[in-house]
């Protein structure tokens, strides 16, 4: 029912937004408890508006029409009929990315350039979320959200040296959801494991035909997934401080906090991967 009434207010956030003109401010100022979700992907729709006229080179759009359709063969081979109980919003996040595909060679790669400052900025997003919801594994997604918290804290250093305290404010916030995402995903494959792993043997004997032993592959994930949260612990904390040096006064005490965000969540993070 709660993702009913998502996708409810997405069709009618998306209607104001392209048809009626609204601005996505007005969207957000009615449900600002799913702006967070519903951001990324009116601005993304929004942005994809405004390029819709630029014509590409035909033989761009063949190339990727077939590397989106190729991709969507291999999520089916994958999951089979569930692919087909996909959320009407994420197939909207899909076929904006598809859109601003279609409609420009270099956008994509552009807007992963992007800064929070910059008109490319929400496609970037709803690319993360799309590659996200692409992602099979708890500990695929994972690794997602590590990679994402270093783009976020280059944005943080970068809108803080640019004096834009309300930008560094918003990419922290984002930062902190990353890391609070790896720890919730990395304890839900735990629980996973559990229900995987076999009773206690009550006595010696060769083990049982339903017996099913973790994955090695699932072991060296999850330690590959420990050293780059560790490395970032240290890395990003540092990277901040440095950037203290270069912002201006009115930044710095956006900066601080996002210092302190950083801490806490890869400490928290860390313990769940212990």
């Amino acid at each position: 029912m709660k993702n009913k009434e998502f996708d409810n207010i997405l069709d009618e956030c998306l209607e104001r937004l392209l048809v009626k003109g609204e601005t996505i401010e007005q969207c957000l100022a009615s449900y600002p408890e799913q702006a967070t979700e519903l951001e990324p992907l009116l601005q993304t729709a929004l942005a994809a508006k405004k390029i819709s006229t630029i014509q590409p080179r035909p033989e761009f759009r063949a190339r990727a029409r077939y590397q989106f359709h190729s991709a969507l063969r291999e999520i089916k081979t994958r999951r089979g009929h569930r692919f087909f109980g996909w959320q009407p919003r994420w197939a909207t996040a899909v076929a904006i990315v598809l859109i601003l595909l279609l409609v420009g060679g270099g956008t994509v790669a552009a807007a992963g350039n992007s800064m929070p400052d910059g008109t490319l900025y929400p496609m970037k997003l709803a690319t993360e979320q799309v590659r996200l919801k692409l992602t099979l594994s708890d500990l695929g997604k994972a690794q997602l959200y590590v990679n994402f918290a270093d783009k976020r804290v280059l944005e943080i250093a970068h809108m803080a040296k640019e004096g834009k305290p309300e930008m560094v404010e918003r990419t922290a916030r984002r930062l902190d959801t990353h890391l609070a995402m790896i720890a919730y995903l990395v304890s839900a494959q735990e629980e996973a494991e559990m229900l995987m792993a076999p009773p206690p043997a009550k006595a010696p004997g060769p083990p049982d035909a339903g017996d099913k032993p973790v994955p090695p592959r699932q072991i060296n994930r999850r330690a590959k997934l420990r050293l780059a949260v560790a490395h970032y612990a240290i890395q990003h904390p540092a990277a901040l401080r440095a950037a203290l040096n270069e912002a201006p006064e009115s930044a710095q005490p956006a900066l601080r906090r996002a210092i302190a965000i950083s801490i806490a969540g890869y400490e928290n993070t860390l313990k769940a991967l212990d």
